[in-house]
Formats: structure tokens, C-alpha cells, sequence
């Protein structure tokens, strides 16, 4: 099996069109593909399957039921068929059966039209104001969305993720935030391929200027890390928070 991935995050998608037959050892990165899809902290994640051949309907639908069950988080799952064609039919009459799942009958790939209030987006690009771009974006939707405990953190994270993007990437940014069940992600995302690693601390035990950003966020956030695409990269951390957003 291979995939397509087209990311819209002024829009807030991201589209995953599937194409081929999936197998079984294929499984766990299948579903670690669906885990990347979401941490551009798109409204909704669509899975475009008009692709899939008809002999093995049975097998993804089966996979994306057990994956969806088994989820705790993450953006509304939207799936893409064509009803009109053998494979979309069953499909369709197979996952539409899931109540965890939502299925499409269009042509091509879902839009997403809503604006989330939980979910704030900038691109920026790779000069030295848009750090504290950055941190005025964060600072303005913690506010927003009652998060003022956590408002401090999450600029100081966003502001290092940033730098090191501009540093180390030198190509445009998009920064993402958004407000989850009891705590804040910020998503950071570069056109530039390779993967970012912590400074290591000297002989002396100080950290070298201009690799301190990575073991500041893993100070500061409950829990961060990255994922490398083809395209680019992107590294997120989240901060536990007790405030909750505002309903929808």
C-alpha cells in the first residue's frame, strides 16, 4: 500500500489518500501514519479510500474500525467514498455501521469549512520577528481560552520552537496551537528535512549558545517530540492544563 499526504493548515485538514492493498504487516504503520496526520492539529483528518481496490474493502475497514475504537484524542476522522462505485458501496455499508466513525460519500476529498475555536494557526516566515509572533499568538489564545496558568510556558516554548525552526530550518513556519481535553499543544512545522536534536552539554556543563531551545521545551512541557516527513518535519510539545477550552 501507498499514500498521499496533502496538508491544508490554513484550513486546518489534512487529507490521507490510500492507495493499493493494505497487508497485515503494514498495519502498525498504517496506523502510526494516521497518529502523524493529526499533529498539525487539523479540525479534521480525511482518509480518501476511493483508491482501495474492492478485494480488500473488508481488511481496512476492519483496521480502521479497531484503530478508531481504540483512539482517546485526536481530530474527527472523515472517511472519503464514492458510493457509486462497488468498493465505495461496501465501504460504506461496512463503516457506516461504526458509531466511532463518519464516512463521506463525495467524489473527492471532505472540506473542512468551520473555524474551531480551540485551535489557533500563523504561518511565519524564517526571519528573526517571528518569535515574538509567536508568543503573541499563544499568549492571545491562552487568554481566550482561560489557559492563563499555562500562558507563560507556552510562550517560552513557542518562541524556542520557532528560533530553532528559523536557526536551523531557514524556511518558512507554521505554528499551530491547540486547546485538547486538560491541556495545550503547540505544533511547529518546517520545510526542512533531518531530524532536531538537544544540544549535548560540554565538558565545562553548560549547554553551546544556540542549542539550548529542545532542553528548554522538555523543561518546560509536559511531554513533546516530532515527527519527519518527506516533506519537512514537525516537533510539538504539550502542557498539562486544568483549565478546559470553551465548547464549540
Amino acid at each position: 500500500m501507498t499514500w498521499r499526504i496533502l496538508r491544508d493548515l490554513d484550513g486546518g485538514s489534512t487529507t490521507i489518500t490510500l492507495m493499493g492493498t493494505l497487508t497485515p504487516d503494514q498495519e502498525p504503520r498504517l496506523a502510526d501514519l494516521l497518529l502523524e496526520g493529526g499533529l498539525d492539529a487539523p479540525l479534521a483528518l480525511v482518509l480518501d479510500l476511493n483508491a482501495i481496490p474492492t478485494s480488500n474493502a473488508a481488511t481496512v475497514a476492519a483496521f480502521l474500525s479497531r484503530w478508531a475504537t481504540d483512539r482517546t484524542n485526536g481530530p474527527e476522522l472523515v472517511l472519503s467514498v464514492n458510493s457509486l462505485t462497488p468498493t465505495g458501496r461496501l465501504l460504506h455499508a461496512t463503516l457506516g455501521r461504526q458509531t466511532t466513525l463518519r464516512t463521506a460519500t463525495v467524489q473527492g476529498p471532505a472540506r473542512q469549512e468551520a473555524v474551531d475555536p480551540r485551535r489557533a494557526h500563523l504561518s511565519l516566515p524564517a526571519d528573526r520577528q517571528s518569535p515574538a509572533a509567536a508568543r503573541r499568538l499563544v499568549a492571545a489564545h491562552c487568554r481566550a481560552w482561560g489557559m492563563h496558568s499555562t500562558a507563560d510556558r507556552a510562550m517560552v516554548i513557542a518562541s524556542e520552537l520557532i528560533s530553532n525552526a528559523v536557526l536551523h530550518a531557514a524556511t518558512e513556519v507554521d505554528i499551530t496551537a491547540t486547546a485538547l481535553s486538560g491541556s495545550l499543544r503547540i505544533s511547529v512545522r518546517d520545510r526542512a528535512v533531518g531530524t532536531p536534536r538537544p544540544a549535548v552539554v560540554t565538558d565545562s556543563g553548560q549547554l553551546p549558545e544556540g542549542g539550548r531551545g529542545l532542553p528548554i521545551v522538555d523543561a518546560l512541557a509536559t511531554d513533546w517530540g516530532f515527527f519527519a516527513f518527506g516533506d519537512g518535519k514537525t516537533v510539538w510539545a504539550q502542557i498539562d492544563s486544568p483549565a478546559l477550552p470553551p465548547s464549540a
